[in-house]
Parts: C-alpha cells; structure tokens; sequence
C-alpha cells in the first residue's frame, strides 16, 4: 500500500468505475466528480491505494474538510458535539471485485485512522447505504458508531463516526 499521485487519477477513475458496474444496486456508492477526486489526491487528504504491481486494485480516502465544505460529515453528527474535536472523513473505499474478500477494507481503514492520528484528527465521518452490508460490517469493525439515518448525496445513508 502507498499514496496515490494526482497523475495516476486516471487509474482511480477506473477503478470507481469498474466498482460501480459491479455493484447490485447502484444507491450503495455515489460516483465521485473528476474535481473532487483530484482535491482527494493533493494534501491535506490521502488517497491510499492498494496494488497488484501496477494495477490498482483497491483505494481508501482520508479527506480532511474545512469549514464550510459540503463534504464535511462532522456537522450533520446528532450524538457528537464535532466543534470540540478535530474531524476528517473516511470518505470512501473502493475494492476491485476481483479482491475483495481479502479485508482490504479494513486494512486500509486501519492505515488512514494512524494517518488521522498522525495530523491530530480525533473524530473520523463515514456514510454507507443501509444496503451495503460489506461496507457496514467494515466501518463496525474499524470501530465506527451509527448516529443516524439520511439523504446524503441523493440516497439513503446512515452517518457513521469513530473517536480515535
């Protein structure tokens, strides 16, 4: 596993595209925009990714938002006071479905809650479609706590936060 580089945004966006054609239903994961994925490759966020040589095969953002960012889940948090920490999101992980089943998942999650660390972060965000079942268990074993149900990104979601 290694940080992404901005000019492999070619093989992420491949790698979105192959996990979302293989998908059973298309709500489970929202495509993400070529821009936002180019912010998620430069600093302060991490874009780590997994490798078989030089394909890649599995990817975990760690995206830290700013005040006022329309991606920052820590402020739609109902059981967390977020302002008296310092928050990021585990945005999103794709596998290939090629590997999943090796808990790449997780690892990777693991990996990005030291990074957080590292940078000072103590309040990590996720979502997941309820549907989702693989993505749920994985935030539940990374030690994510379900705060509630909603519209995020044009479908269902349920908002997932970890104190680290």
């Amino acid at each position: 596993m290694r940080q992404c580089r901005e000019d492999e945004l070619t093989q992420v966006l491949e790698l979105e595209s192959t996990v979302l054609a293989h998908l059973d239903r298309p709500d489970q994961l929202r495509r993400n925009t070529p821009a936002l994925w180019r912010r998620c490759l430069q600093p302060p966020h991490i874009c780590l990714g997994a490798w078989d040589g030089p394909t890649l095969v599995a990817l975990a953002v760690l995206y830290v938002s700013y005040d006022g960012d329309p991606e920052a889940l820590a402020p739609l948090l109902q059981k967390v006071e977020s302002k008296n920490y310092h928050s990021a999101n585990y945005k999103i992980c794709l596998v290939h479905p090629d590997w999943r089943g090796h808990h790449l998942q997780v690892l990777m999650g693991r990996q990005l809650h030291e990074e957080a660390r590292r940078m000072g972060i103590n309040l990590l965000c996720a979502t997941a479609s309820p549907h989702n079942t693989a993505s749920v268990k994985s935030l539940e074993r990374l030690g994510y706590c379900p705060d509630h149900q909603m519209e995020k990104y044009g479908f269902e979601r349920i908002v997932f936060y970890c104190l680290i």
